[in-house]
């Protein structure tokens, strides 16, 4: 026999209705992040620990830390990105992209590594190996995108991320200008932020769900720069 609906039980279901209907505007507020908001290290750190080593072998001269920063450079393998959609803003660079030589798996790093090598026959060797890539692995991958601002102007990426999978996000600029990550959910909410740097940075997050996320990069500087947005 069907249950009455008597006025009572009415009014306790539109109760319920009323309070669900009320908090859905909140949940969908909520950060999208995962209650495990970072995951292991992955190739989008490694390239930024690349590139602290390049940056900093380079300023000591030293061939050792040189090496080991092409070595863990070469060993991610660069994808174009897919999927994400830049917002550029009116203003033009007035400088190209950044030189070869700041990246540390470029052909222009290997010749610096051989000039500091000098006469060494055993530095010139472990040169050499790097160059021949005798000890090639297995390698990770990475997708990167690359672009140039304008002084005082900011490039705004949206891209889409999966929920329950560690995701990370690092801005690697030219090294000449101090440049601003910020990272924001679909909702607007700030999930990741680092103030002006002329160092790389790393955001690591793990969505909660399937959702966008807008990824701006600021030039806060006086000087046009050129940076890489890489993804694990």
């Amino acid at each position: 026999m069907p249950r009455l609906l008597t006025p009572g039980l009415l009014t306790n279901r539109r109760l319920t209705l009323c309070l669900a209907l009320l908090a859905a505007p909140a949940l969908a507020q909520e950060p999208n992040l995962s209650a495990d908001p970072h995951g292991t290290a992955g190739s989008a750190a490694q390239l930024v620990l690349a590139q602290r080593a390049y940056d900093h072998a380079l300023r000591a001269g030293e061939v050792l830390p040189l090496l080991s920063a092409i070595r863990l450079a070469r060993g991610v393998t660069l994808r174009p990105a897919t999927g994400w959609e830049k917002t550029a803003p009116d203003a033009a660079p007035e400088t190209p992209t950044a030189p070869a030589r700041h990246d540390p798996a470029s052909i222009a790093a290997l010749d610096i590594a051989r000039n500091l090598a000098g006469e060494d026959p055993d530095l010139q060797d472990l040169v050499y190996d790097l160059d021949a890539q005798l000890d090639r692995g297995r390698t990770q991958t990475a997708v990167e995108a690359r672009s140039d601002l304008a002084p005082g102007q900011t490039d705004q990426w949206t891209l889409p991320l999966f929920g329950e999978v560690a995701s990370e996000l690092a801005l690697i600029g030219d090294g000449g200008a101090a440049l601003a990550l910020m990272v924001v959910d679909e909702a607007g909410t700030l999930v990741c932020a680092h103030p002006a740097s002329r160092e790389p940075v790393l955001c690591r997050l793990t969505p909660a769900r399937n959702g966008f996320f807008v990824v701006s990069v600021h030039n806060p500087g006086a000087t046009a720069a050129s940076y890489r947005l890489i993804g694990n």
